[in-house]
């Protein structure tokens, strides 16, 4: 069952969409410690289980009393008008919903969206909705891609509805100082969703619902378990990258298809695939230290991080250091990276 869920694969994904190893792992629901180990490699990674209890917990009390708490929030940020009525729980009943399984929750949430569409409005239609299940067009993943989103905001605009996508997290919201990785998966994952519902109402023709370029994350205030809202996130860039992933994703997921090798070994079909590493890799994937030792070998600029690596480009971090120290260089790049680190 959650494997079927395919919103941490995506996850994983966005977290290195460049890498094709990482998107093979994901298509294929391999789990990176099978691969690592079959590399040699100690996997080092995995979810605290008080980091995902707290995480069960703070969900719990949004969701508690109807929504109750959530509500209040997002209408204190302007997410929602006030006084604003409707709660829908399509959560699975093992997290505290009302739904047996996934098919339960894509059921539901497709009745929902279908009542939605033919009444253009919010009238008796809850204007929250936890644990929304869709089917993305497509194969991205195999067998399918099935995304349950944390949370959605329906409204009325003018003639039609609105759906607005809210991401849940429970890392401290510090205002300037939140952490930027943190933030840029979350809203990755959030376009992630957009795009999703994008395709989802282009194929059934829902004219009357629109998705929301922009979204919301609900964060913690720090040092406590109570909810911080970050209205207003624009998601545009996020849904547009999110469609060209998906495209990419789906013609690999086309290849592993056709290749009796993947799905018999798919474990090998990860490790045949090419790795990319960034420095985002050292926070998700067990095979990090594999990865880095060959970039240290490659002499590529990515081991020092990622600023370094957007600096340097193509050139090698030899040629880079010949560069710094006084070395003429011989292309287009190599003079720009010069300008840009001031040597004389």
């Amino acid at each position: 069952m959650e494997n079927r869920d395919t919103r941490r694969r995506f996850e994983q994904w966005g977290k290195n969409p460049s890498c094709e190893a990482n998107a093979v792992s994901a298509i294929l629901g391999v789990s990176m410690v099978e691969v690592a180990e079959r590399e040699g490699l100690t996997s080092t990674m995995g979810q605290s289980p008080f980091a995902l209890q707290r995480g069960q917990r703070f969900e719990r009390q949004l969701f508690r009393n109807g929504a109750e708490l959530l509500r209040a929030e997002l209408e204190n940020a302007r997410v929602l008008p006030k006084g604003s009525q409707g709660f829908a729980d399509f959560r699975m009943r093992l997290h505290g919903g009302s739904c047996a399984n996934l098919n339960d929750a894509r059921e539901r949430t497709r009745e929902l969206l279908s009542v939605l569409a033919k009444e253009g409005v919010i009238n008796k239609t809850p204007t929250i909705v936890a644990g929304a299940t869709i089917c993305v067009p497509g194969r991205a993943m195999l067998p399918e891609a099935i995304l349950v989103l944390d949370v959605i905001v329906l409204k009325s605009k003018e003639n039609h509805a609105e759906i607005v996508v809210g991401e849940i997290k429970t890392y401290p919201d510090r205002g300037g100082y939140t952490d930027g990785v943190e933030l840029a998966t979350a809203r990755a994952q959030s376009g992630v969703y957009v795009h999703g519902l994008h395709e989802v109402i282009e194929e059934n023709r829902w004219t009357t619902i629109e998705v929301s370029k922009t979204g919301f994350l609900v964060l913690t205030k720090p040092g406590s378990n109570q909810p911080s809202i970050r209205a207003r996130e624009d998601l545009h860039y996020q849904s547009v990258r999110a469609k060209r992933g998906l495209e990419k994703l789906r013609a690999l997921a086309g290849q592993m298809v056709q290749s009796e090798t993947a799905l018999k070994d798919p474990v090998g079909a990860v490790l045949a695939a090419d790795v990319n590493y960034e420095e985002s890799c050292v926070r998700f994937c067990d095979r990090a230290a594999g990865c880095f030792a060959r970039a240290v070998e490659s002499d590529n600029p990515a081991i020092l991080g990622d600023d370094v690596a957007r600096l340097a480009g193509t050139i090698s971090l030899g040629r880079v250091r010949e560069l710094l120290h006084g070395a003429k260089p011989h292309t287009q790049a190599e003079r720009e990276l010069v300008n840009v680190a001031g040597v004389a």
